[in-house]
Formats: C-alpha cells, sequence, structure tokens
C-alpha cells in the first residue's frame, strides 16, 4: 500500500497482496483501477481461480458467512480498490428481511464449495498438461532417435 491511501481507497502495486488465504476477513474490496488475480493454494500449488477487474467486488464472503478468507488476491500492475468496512457491511446486511440471510448465507457457503473443486479442477488440468506436454517432448525425442538411425 502506498502512502496516499485513504480510508475509502488503498493502492497496490504489481504483486502486493491484498487478501490472504486463511486470514480474518474484516473488509470487502471493490476494483476501482486495474484488475486482481485470485489465486489458492492446493497441493503445495498455486493455482489461479481468475481475474477479477473494475467494478467487481471481493472479500464479501468471509464478512457474510464471518469465516477466514478462501482465497489469496493480489494487484495485478496498479490497483486503486474501495474498502467496504465491516460496520458498513453489516448496517446493510440488517436491512435484509431476516429470512432472507439464511438464504445468503447458504448462498455464500455454496460458492465456497465450488470454489474448492474449481481449484482442485484447475490443478489437475494444469497437471494434466504438463503430462501432456512431457509425452510430447518424449515422442519427439523417439521420433528425432529414430531418423538418426
Amino acid at each position: 500500500m502506498q502512502s496516499q491511501d485513504s480510508p475509502i481507497h488503498q493502492n497496490y502495486s504489481d504483486g502486493d497482496v491484498i487478501i490472504a488465504e486463511g486470514d480474518t476477513g474484516n473488509n470487502a474490496y471493490v476494483v476501482i483501477k486495474g484488475q486482481v488475480r485470485i489465486t489458492k493454494k492446493y497441493n503445495e500449488k498455486v493455482v489461479t481461480l481468475g481475474t477479477l477487474k473494475e467494478r467487481e467486488v471481493f472479500g464479501e464472503m468471509s464478512l457474510i458467512s464471518e469465516t477466514v478468507r478462501s482465497a489469496n488476491i493480489s494487484a495485478v500492475g496498479d490497483v486503486t480498490v474501495g474498502v467496504i468496512e465491516r460496520e458498513f457491511f453489516d448496517t446493510a446486511m440488517n436491512e435484509i428481511q431476516e429470512g432472507m440471510k439464511p438464504v445468503i448465507i447458504k448462498l455464500v457457503e455454496r460458492l465456497r464449495s465450488t470454489t474448492n473443486i474449481m481449484t482442485r479442477v484447475n490443478s489437475e488440468l494444469e497437471n494434466t498438461k504438463e503430462n501432456i506436454n512431457s509425452i510430447l517432448s518424449c515422442k519427439k525425442t523417439l521420433k528425432d532417435y529414430l531418423e538418426y538411425l
């Protein structure tokens, strides 16, 4: 973060971690300028889940479900985010009809579960790509060897 940050806006440089997986969440954020990358650790690897751009929100799941952060969010280039503080968020949530709160919490739980499944699938896809590239490399080496003979 840079010194010209305000309580409402924060600035980050390329690679800066805005949210760390496993941390307690007290704020949600909206991307004002730039992009952020979503990653998650799985089997000792870092798996990219996606990129968010201007006007997209992140960090809201831990505010709704009051759980730790489920992924890492880092800046891609220079990024400015708006901060949605817990107090503001809780006030807005209190205005929602009481019967809707369990629905919203369940949706967040399902989204968190889907994020975990997506992480596993992306990791397996990366492993498959590596295996295919290895096979193609061996095939080329074998072809070169046979042509040599």
